[in-house]
């Protein structure tokens, strides 16, 4: 009795799906084989990384809610080892290398709901930021299931767990005495030496997933690093 409902369920994932993932173009290739890169989990850090020297707070907050949200997600990959599409469905439309195993749920979306949440926490819902950066993470999400890697429910659940870590880590931040911390230089100091090693890493041969979205790993360095010269230059100053 139970396997009817849960085929109905995994029929509906796979029209959904195809819906998305059928509607592939040119241009969609252009636009989700770039915006799907902003999940992959280097870029994902080097943005909470480089949140630290600003927000300190906050930054800690979404690094710590990347790396548990990115563990449990890897956790329940090895534990259910669900298909990917192309495994089961025939015409698959791929962006970057055709991948057949540890679909649920995906890690991309999971590092995304992260950044989702963490927009509105940055500013507020009233401002349009907030709404925009959520709105390209979500589409970077969807771009898991247009570049044909993963099932709707793959980046539903992902995007949940993320969504919820971030929430979870924000909360237990509170408590961190963080104002006592921004006295001394090293509160600046030690996440711009991360954000530095996590530029050069990223710019010197990283390989972004999808492959599609490869000049992020040129564009996102350069414009850390500018940052970086530019924060380390005013806190310099007042020393």
């Amino acid at each position: 009795m139970s396997s009817v409902p849960r085929m109905q369920q995994a029929a509906d994932s796979h029209d959904l799906f195809r819906l998305i993932n059928d509607a592939h173009s040119p241009l969609g290739d252009m636009f989700f084989g770039m915006v799907s890169g902003l999940g992959d989990g280097l870029i994902i850090s080097l943005l909470c990384s480089l949140l630290m020297l600003f927000r300190l707070r906050l930054g800690i907050a979404s690094v710590a809610a990347f790396i548990v949200s990115g563990l449990f997600a890897q956790l329940l990959k090895r534990l259910f080892d669900m298909p990917r599409p192309p495994a089961v469905l025939d015409n698959v439309h791929v962006l970057g290398h055709s991948l057949s195993s540890h679909s649920f749920p995906s890690g991309h979306s999971t590092s995304d709901g992260v950044m989702v949440l963490l927009a509105f926490l940055i500013w507020s819902r009233a401002d349009w930021r907030s709404w925009s950066v959520a709105a390209l993470f979500l589409l970077a999400a969807i771009g898991r299931i247009y570049g044909g890697v993963h099932f709707p429910v793959d980046v539903a659940v992902g995007l949940s767990i993320g969504v919820i870590t971030m929430w979870l880590c924000w909360k237990v931040s509170e408590k961190l005495p963080v104002e006592s911390w921004l006295k001394s230089d090293w509160s600046w100091k030690i996440p711009a030496l991360i954000v530095a090693i996590q530029a050069a890493v990223l710019g010197l041969g990283y390989h972004v997933q999808p492959v599609t979205a490869q000049p992020l790993a040129l564009i996102l360095p350069l414009a850390s690093l500018v940052l970086l010269a530019q924060v380390w230059k005013q806190r310099s100053a007042h020393e």
